[in-house]
């Protein structure tokens, strides 16, 4: 099963990654790599979420 600072971790880095993209200072080539780190980062999330066999855990 995922630990929750796994998850918390991935999370962090997405948000700090939709933060960049919202301030429109990175070059579009920037911009792509940041946006295909994010759409990975997420679906790592996806999969660990799944192993938890619908047991529900909090992120702080």
């Amino acid at each position: 099963m995922a630990k929750d600072s796994d998850i918390k971790r991935r999370m962090d880095r997405v948000e700090e990654i939709i933060d960049q993209l919202d301030a429109d200072e990175v070059s579009p080539e920037d911009g792509r790599e940041l946006y295909d780190e994010g759409q990975e980062l997420l679906a790592e999330i996806r999969e660990q979420l799944q192993e938890g066999d619908g047991e529900v855990i909090e992120i702080e």
